[in-house]
């Protein structure tokens, strides 16, 4: 059995760009949620104090704890790219995962159970609010502005889920639910369920002034909260599944066993692991079996093409490591200048 030392970071430089590229892509697409929820939760707060809206007021605690999530999540994409060190010999890549479970247990300390806390404490009180026009304008304002903010930060995650699913040659929908970049795929939901909050709240609202019962606006905020412990469980098992360890897509571990079987020169993977090491990283480990004719210059010439040929095709592979071993027999060194070989 050989062993070759590791190549330790070997992307190429149109990898690394591309990498950079999607994260440059989730950047912006946590940049433009902070900046819509910040907005948003003061126009939010200002209409529930103004209303009395238990429902309005449970969208205002959405709206803060979303704000609070854009600062973990910029958190995670900036230390993430931490250099590594000794003590973190493969970098720090999933500190964008340990950021957004933290974003998920806050969307449902902050946002679901603030949203059932006003939700039971209207229905229970069940008082009458009289709300003038002017309120009632100011709070179906907000909303709708609101939902514009949201739209718009919705499409830019969009935008950023495409453009990567796109890159792996997969669709919209494979990317949502298997994509590694889960900054992206966090706000992704995130505002998936504030479109859906705005449009619980303003039923709830607009039924308790037709029937003049608070119960309605009190199934809104409920309702609100439903949406929000929904949304932080999925992402939650998200990036635990992530934080544990996960192998690399199915589609790229194919694609590598697919690059594998390509050189002549290879008998058999006797074991190929692979883990997400970050959003757009991946570490790749593998154990092959080389034909027993080769030396050791041409094991080491193999070992490069394929590696270049893994970061042609898959950008997201940054490490590399192979354990050789050879059918039996020894692998011979390459001869000398002038020193006879063998038959």
């Amino acid at each position: 059995m050989t062993t070759l030392p590791p190549d330790s970071g070997r992307a190429a430089p149109s990898s690394l760009a591309a990498a950079g590229h999607e994260e440059g892509e989730s950047k912006a697409a946590v940049l433009a949620a902070m900046a819509a929820n910040f907005a948003i939760a003061v126009g939010k707060l200002v209409a529930g104090v103004l209303t009395g809206s238990a429902a309005m007021l449970a969208e205002a605690g959405h709206s803060i704890a979303d704000t609070v999530n854009q600062v973990f999540l910029l958190l995670g994409i900036n230390l993430s790219h931490t250099m590594a060190d000794e003590s973190h010999p493969h970098g720090y890549g999933k500190e964008a995962f340990f950021w957004s479970f933290l974003a998920a247990i806050f969307i449902f300390v902050a946002g679901a159970a603030f949203s059932f806390y006003e939700g039971i404490r209207t229905a229970i009180q069940n008082d009458v609010h009289e709300r003038s026009p002017a309120d009632l304008i100011i709070a179906f304002s907000v909303l709708g502005m609101a939902a514009l903010f949201e739209s718009a930060s919705f499409a830019v995650a969009v935008r950023s889920l495409r453009a990567g699913a796109r890159r792996r040659g997969w669709s919209l929908l494979h990317a949502i639910q298997k994509s590694p970049d889960v900054t992206t795929k966090t706000v992704f939901f995130e505002d998936s369920a504030a479109l859906t909050g705005l449009a619980l709240a303003a039923t709830g609202l607009g039924v308790s002034e037709l029937t003049g019962n608070e119960i309605w606006d009190a199934v809104a905020s409920i309702g609100i909260g439903c949406v929000l412990a929904g949304v932080s469980l999925m992402l939650g098992l998200q990036s635990r599944h992530l934080l544990l360890g996960a192998a690399a897509a199915d589609e790229t571990r194919r694609e590598l066993h697919r690059i594998l079987a390509s050189f002549p020169e290879v008998d058999h993977v006797v074991r190929l692991l692979s883990m997400q090491l970050g959003s757009h990283s991946v570490l790749v480990t593998g154990e092959i079996e080389v034909r027993r004719d080769l030396t050791t210059a041409e094991i080491e010439g193999l070992m490069e093409r394929i590696d270049q040929a893994i970061s042609r095709a898959l950008p997201e592979v940054r490490e590399t490591f192979w354990e050789l071993r050879s059918r039996p027999g020894a692998v011979r060194e390459a001869p000398a200048r002038g020193e006879p070989v063998d038959p």
